[in-house]
């Protein structure tokens, strides 16, 4: 199962990005609580991810979708009941139960504890579920050596295809740390668990009070994070993006009322002229170095070039099911089950075309014909994205150089907006010293 998951996650994401991944023990009980911002996309997210294979709950209603309910019982997940569902929550206690034996024996469990997948900028209420369980395996099956670990998921976009994916693993916390409240009161001990395991994932994971907001301060972080040092000025990792963010909100949430307005009025400029020119900030701050772009622009004509043939192949066989499940994925509200939606016809749309082509030219040629050719329908998809990615990067390469080369008024006027922007969120995280108070 941990391999199925590898292979969506690495086609649907660009790049999958893992902090402090040794952050969970190998050989310790442990539960890891984390965020739930992009539906089925998480858990597979946190089967690759993990040092070690999670046993997940999940709820019942899942079960119910014929294409999803094998894959679930493949995965090895616990089926919980919610009162909004229907079904009596007394079936939990099998729930509990069987978290608690895989506990026992050493195991790894991962709940979402919001209790629903969202669009939310900010850490939705936390349900209890999480902090009975392991509070229960600790102080009544005396598993003391029992870990929490909370762990946050960031995405970029979480519903656009070949974008970027954060997981963040935090330090772990002793779950005996209140057990002894909970021999004397097992609510108060449960509902202080739950409040330290929301306060634990806001530090993990985005936490913003709009999506405004979110989307000013990954702007400003990303004009930030070129500056300081980038290995490659037109990329900045999305762990250092979210970093930088968090420090942002964090500092004008100390500052007080107003402290983000300059930063926000110089960016609010920038992205005007960034609109009008059709730039990115990436393509300005990338304007310097003119011979290394010279020499990556021929490098990924060289490669676009070798690709076309399979490209085409490729282009043949999975445009026609892709834009059928891409219009499809409209149709949910959730941004996150649009990405499920996506992942999910994919898989199951190509899988159909793959073994037809597979019979129709077994038919004809031979099993081992249709086998290779069902084999190469996925192999030619990928190169196919590869094709299509070097071809944005060889447009936004041409770019650059002609900003570079003939637009020198142009650049000086955004080199001068991207200035301000950098010097008001400066002055934001390292407020000047005022001597003498």
């Amino acid at each position: 199962m941990r391999g199925f998951a590898g292979l969506l996650i690495r086609s649907f994401f660009r790049s999958v990005e893992v902090e402090n991944r040794d952050g969970l023990p190998i050989r310790t009980p442990a539960m890891v609580v984390a965020s739930h911002r992009n539906g089925l996309v998480d858990g597979l997210l946190l089967m690759v991810a993990l040092r070690r294979y999670p046993r997940f709950l999940g709820k019942s209603t899942l079960f119910k979708i014929p294409p999803l309910w094998p894959l679930l019982k493949l995965a090895g997940v616990v089926p919980v009941y919610r009162a909004a569902d229907g079904p009596s929550t007394q079936k939990n206690a099998a729930a509990f139960a069987a978290s608690r034996r895989i506990l026992g024996g050493g195991g790894l469990i991962a709940v979402f504890p919001e209790g629903i997948s969202h669009d939310a900028p900010r850490l939705q209420t936390l349900r209890t579920g999480a902090a009975r369980i392991a509070l229960g395996a600790t102080v009544e099956d005396n598993i003391e050596d029992l870990v929490l670990v909370p762990v946050g998921i960031s995405y970029d976009a979480k519903a656009r295809f070949r974008s970027r994916a954060l997981v963040r693993v935090g330090e772990p916390v002793p779950v005996n740390t209140w057990a002894p409240l909970y021999r004397e009161d097992e609510h108060k001990a449960v509902r202080a668990m739950t409040d330290d395991i929301a306060v634990r994932l806001r530090t993990v994971g985005p936490d913003y009070r709009s999506w405004a907001e979110a989307a000013d301060l990954s702007m400003v972080a990303e004009i930030v994070g070129r500056s300081l040092g980038a290995a490659q000025p037109e990329t900045v990792g999305l762990g250092r993006r979210e970093e930088l963010a968090r420090s942002l909100a964090a500092a004008a949430q100390s500052a007080g009322g107003g402290a983000l307005d300059p930063v926000l009025h110089a960016l609010a400029r920038y992205q005007q002229e960034l609109w009008l020119l059709g730039l990115d900030d990436g393509q300005v701050a990338s304007s310097a170095g003119r011979r290394r772009h010279g020499s990556a622009l021929m490098w990924s004509i060289v490669k676009a070039m070798a690709a076309v043939p399979v490209a085409v192949v490729g282009t043949a066989v999975h445009l026609i099911p892709y834009e059928v499940i891409k219009r499809l994925a409209r149709i949910p509200d959730n941004e996150g089950m649009r990405a499920t939606v996506k992942l999910g016809g994919c898989l199951v749309s190509f899988s159909l075309v793959y073994t037809v082509i597979g019979w129709i030219v077994g038919s004809h040629f031979g099993i081992p014909a249709g086998v290779a050719a069902a084999v190469a329908g996925p192999l030619s998809g990928y190169v196919t994205v590869l094709f299509f990615e070097r071809l944005r990067r060889i447009g936004g390469l041409l770019e650059v150089l002609r900003l570079a080369g003939g637009r020198r008024t142009t650049l000086t006027s955004l080199l001068a907006s991207r200035q301000a922007v950098e010097t008001a969120a400066a002055q934001l995280l390292f407020p000047p010293v005022i001597r003498g108070v």
